[in-house]
């Protein structure tokens, strides 16, 4: 290979050694160091490519400074062979030469899972231990690295989109029967779901009942008998908006719920803390104050009492034919049809009757009740 050099140095000697005149010398000498560097560079580019052509991926520049292409590895992989191949738990990011990543896809590296169908993982450390030794620590610095990496010998990996898909897919159908406009955000579903063969499904237990807000999800793989071989979790939000009752003014404690003091606002149920106010039903009262434009919940109305506690009333008995009245107190308030206690105001016994109107209780002999001092 450097017979060229060789021939070189000995033509040096020859000029040297005949002791020719100081300036041809010179010149000698700086035509000798010529055909010394051309003979040095073509033995270098001869061994370029060389190297190039049988290393192939050491062609390409490998400071991640200068190039715009990464090796992404999976977080859940498949692989189907006795020997991993970076193909299959690594995808390119950026813009890789396509010869490159054909070579490296093909990349053999450590060996596969024992046990088919039974995932083990890999520390991100180890993970990259072992680019950096079977990829080169050149090339490792070009890789991204998940937090760990899970590998299962044979059967397939379902993507975070795919898990997705199946709640989705689930949940729609029942959407429809919510109130107002209905919509799933907020997924919180395992990152990947393995199945370890072509028989095997994911399915999500439908829930009992649907409520706005945080959904707890049991998801199953089923086997191709339909028995459950692994059970997941994981969670939704669900949003309902619907138009609420709110207060259109101020209203205070013990006010009469009229309808020009309330108005009707867009909100999410999922938002709110408790049972809204259907606008049904009534008379109102409120229990306690609802400031403007807040919601109205269930919990602050009152019926407006028929019979209001303390009020005076005449008691009706009437049982055959006899008929009997007095005037007594009511200890609560009541609405038509209720029974409440009342006391008679002349003997200050107590007795339970049914409301009948504003001014009337009555009681009947079936439903007396023993009188108390």
């Amino acid at each position: 290979m450097f017979d060229a050099i060789d021939v070189v140095v000995i033509e040096e000697k020859y000029v040297l050694a005949n002791s020719l005149p100081a300036g041809l010398l010179r010149h000698a000498r700086k035509f000798v160091s010529y055909l010394v560097l051309g003979a040095a560079m073509a033995c270098f580019l001869q061994s370029f490519g060389h190297t190039a052509a049988s290393y192939g991926a050491e062609a390409y520049s490998t400071d991640p400074a200068k190039v715009s292409w990464r090796i992404r590895f999976l977080e859940a992989a498949t692989v189907s062979e006795a020997q991993v191949v970076l193909g299959e738990i690594a995808v390119p990011a950026g813009d890789i030469p396509p010869a490159l990543w054909k070579e490296l896809s093909a990349r053999r590296l450590w060996a596969s899972p024992p046990e088919a169908g039974r995932p083990v993982n890999m520390t991100r450390p180890r993970l990259q231990q072992a680019a950096v030794e079977f990829l080169g620590p050149e090339m490792a610095r070009l890789c991204l690295y998940p937090p760990s990496m899970a590998l299962q010998r044979g059967g397939r990996v379902m993507s975070p989109a795919e898990v997705q898909e199946v709640v989705v897919k689930t949940l729609t159908p029942l959407l429809g029967a919510l109130p107002g406009e209905a919509s799933l955000q907020d997924f919180r579903l395992p990152p990947y779901v393995f199945l370890s063969g072509p028989g095997q499904t994911l399915a999500l237990e439908v829930p009992s009942r649907l409520n706005p807000g945080r959904l707890s999800l049991q998801i199953n793989v089923r086997d191709v008998d339909g028995s459950v071989v692994k059970r997941l979790t994981g969670t939704v939000f669900l949003d309902c908006w619907v138009n609420v009752p709110c207060a259109a003014a101020p209203l205070n404690k013990g006010d009469a719920l009229e309808t020009d003091r309330v108005t009707f606002v867009r909100k999410n149920l999922a938002s709110l803390r408790e049972a809204v106010w259907d606008g049904r039903g009534g008379p109102w009262r409120m229990l306690r104050p609802v400031t403007l434009d807040q919601v109205i919940y269930q919990s602050d109305l009152a019926t407006i009492p028929t019979v209001a506690k303390g009020s005076s009333v005449t008691l009706v008995y009437q049982g055959g034919s006899v008929s009997l009245s007095a005037t007594v107190e009511a200890l609560a308030d009541g609405v038509t049809g209720e029974t409440i206690p009342v006391r008679n105001i002349s003997s200050k016994k107590q007795l339970y009757a049914t409301v009948r109107d504003g001014n009337t209780v009555f009681i009947r002999p079936a439903h007396q009740l023993q009188a108390s001092n």
